[in-house]
């Protein structure tokens, strides 16, 4: 347990004060909605290594709504049916509108949102410990626009 609190707030460090907590595993299925309850459109992913393998991939969706809106979510690849320690979390570059959604998951973690997106770049985090062995991967300034 200390080290899921110790990657969570390096996690959380790691994204300038990303630290306001969603409902740990809260889905907002929404009209329009991806299968993990982001709005949008798929537009990037990221995978989360550790030690030479993919752990888990970063999913980061958009939609025009709200003034630009980008969600994300974090799926487990390796240990996935498994719970485990699972992070995710997202915020516009330099604002204090944060995001995070962490908790024992077997499948994935979020979904994170922020909204009034347009014109900025994001920072958005991920990663997943099972048995003191970390894996994850940490975006600063991303889609900007």
């Amino acid at each position: 347990m200390r080290r899921a609190l110790a990657t969570a707030a390096a996690l959380t460090l790691s994204f300038t004060g990303l630290g306001v907590a969603t409902a740990p595993g809260a889905f907002a299925a929404t009209a329009g909605a991806s299968e993990y309850g982001c709005p949008g459109s798929l537009i990037d992913t990221y995978n989360t290594p550790a030690s030479g393998e993919v752990w888990g991939q970063l999913r980061l969706y958009y939609s025009s709504a709200n003034g630009g809106t980008n969600c994300a979510v974090l799926l487990a690849k390796k240990y996935y049916g498994k719970s485990h320690y699972m992070e995710v979390g997202i915020n516009i570059t330099g604002s204090s509108n944060n995001k995070l959604d962490y908790g024992a998951y077997s499948y994935y973690a979020g979904p994170v949102t922020v909204t009034s997106t347009n014109g900025h770049c994001i920072d958005l985090g991920g990663g997943e410990d099972n048995g003191g062995i970390w894996a994850g991967r940490s975006l600063k300034g991303v889609h900007c626009g």
